[in-house]
């Protein structure tokens, strides 16, 4: 029994073995591969333009976080100009009344004190007169005929305009050449 058992375990030679047509699998294998490379290049693209995507969207809110941490006094800074704008006038009018009255030398150094600690916060006013209209800076409150003057031109400021850094705080108000 033996015997029949070890010619049962004889290899196989090839000439007696059957052929078999593999290549419709391969086939149907190399069309898979296909189509999960197609599909893993559309993954890898669809992953790139996301990364990107979020990428613009990080920097974007860093600068507009950068930008309100910058400007957030701003508000603050555009509230204190008509307090500036009311020691100016008072400043105006106790002049002309008299020069030594302590009131008046009081008021010029509050004013002083206010506009040294608006230059350091990087206020500046905007110079207006004789300039060239900016409608960036300059808000027309009307147009007047000027003998001897260019048209555009600022020839009288009603209001002072003011920066801040590089954004404008208040337009001069001012009246234009015609």
């Amino acid at each position: 029994m033996d015997e029949k058992n070890e010619m049962d375990k004889k290899p196989v030679s090839p000439k007696t073995h059957r052929k078999v047509d593999h290549s419709k699998e391969l086939k149907q294998l190399r069309e898979k591969i296909e189509q999960y490379e197609k599909q893993l290049l559309d993954w890898n693209e669809k992953y790139l333009r996301l990364a990107a995507d979020y990428d613009n969207y990080r920097k974007r809110i860093q600068k507009e976080i950068g930008e309100i941490i910058e400007y957030a006094g701003e508000n603050m800074l555009r509230n204190f100009l008509p307090i500036l704008d009311d020691i100016e006038r008072a400043l105006v009018n106790h002049k002309s009344a008299n020069e030594e009255n302590p009131l008046s030398q009081g008021l010029e150094l509050i004013y002083k004190k206010f506009v040294k600690t608006l230059k350091d916060m990087q206020v500046t006013a905007i110079e207006s007169l004789n300039a060239p209209f900016d409608p960036h800076y300059h808000h027309a409150i009307m147009v007047k005929e000027v003998e001897g003057v260019d048209p555009n031109v600022v020839v009288e400021e009603f209001e002072k305009g003011y920066i801040f850094k590089d954004h404008v705080l208040r337009h001069s108000k001012v009246i234009v050449s015609k």
